[in-house]
């Protein structure tokens, strides 16, 4: 599964094991042997915050894949790190994880978060 955008509330939400509309419901459902990549989309201030840092290290700890949000102008006029990855970079790298992931295992697929958190 791939969210896409993922903003910071619904970040915070699966972090805190919140499940209050569909999404989150299916996420605290979710059999986390399956991939799960999220590619956030906040503004700058949002994405530095330190609850984001704290928020994608949890879902790190359940083996979501964080693909990272890119650097330019985004919607609220301010230009800095926070707008979601081009579609055809999340694609490509769902593709080459599942690529990456051996046939017929239980096992997570995991893309590490720790040199793309925000910085606190």
């Amino acid at each position: 599964m791939v969210i896409a955008p993922l903003s910071a509330n619904t970040l915070a939400k699966i972090a805190g094991g919140l499940c209050d509309n569909l999404l989150t419901c299916i996420v605290r459902a979710w059999d986390y042997s399956k991939p799960l990549f999220v590619a956030p989309a906040m503004n700058t201030f949002m994405w530095n915050n330190p609850f984001t840092t704290r928020h994608l290290e949890t879902i790190n700890l359940l083996g979501i894949s964080l693909v990272p949000p890119i650097t330019k102008r985004l919607a609220c006029g301010d230009y800095g790190n926070g707008a979601m990855a081009e579609p055809s970079v999340i694609d490509s790298t769902v593709r080459l994880a599942c690529k990456r992931q051996p046939l017929n295992t239980n096992s997570s697929l995991v893309i590490p978060v720790g040199r793309n958190l925000p910085s606190s």
